[in-house]
């Protein structure tokens, strides 16, 4: 099933670096996937990209401020035929419909994942924990590429 992977927490708790992490690691040649569309650079910042592996496009970006970035990179891999998406979204406007997470509920043909971004108090825990959120969020894009 075509699956939204959005990666929650607040403001400011490393949700880009990870999502970064993550793109920096599905572009290891070991893991096979291939870049079809992207305007990821090097230095810090929010991106987005259309990857491809096994005939299954993902779409992937680290945009998760406001509710109208959100609904237009997901609108964007929808219409492109991802089947998978991933995403950052805020833990604060859970409740909002124009929220973050809102606009990751008007996907209806997607089901949706949210993966709780864990929080480091120095920078080496912080690093820590974004490298094991981004390794979380890839091992659950592989089961979804090996389901399907």
């Amino acid at each position: 099933m075509k699956t939204i992977i959005a990666l929650r927490g607040k403001g400011g708790s490393g949700k880009t670096t990870t999502i970064r992490i993550l793109y920096e690691l599905l572009m290891l040649e070991k893991n096979n996937f291939s870049v079809l569309t992207s305007n990821y650079k090097k230095k810090k910042g929010d991106f987005k990209a259309i990857l491809s592996k096994n005939d299954m496009l993902i779409g992937i970006t680290s945009s998760g401020d406001t509710h109208d970035l959100v609904y237009k990179a997901l609108s964007e891999f929808n219409d492109a035929g991802c089947y998978i998406c991933i995403c950052a979204c805020r833990t604060k406007d859970m409740e909002f419909p124009n929220g973050t997470n809102g606009a990751i509920s008007k996907f209806k043909n997607y089901t949706t994942e949210f993966i709780k971004k864990t929080l480091g108090t120095t920078s080496i825990t912080k690093n820590i924990s974004n490298q094991s959120d981004a390794q979380l969020i890839l091992n659950t894009i592989e089961k979804l590429v090996l389901s399907n």
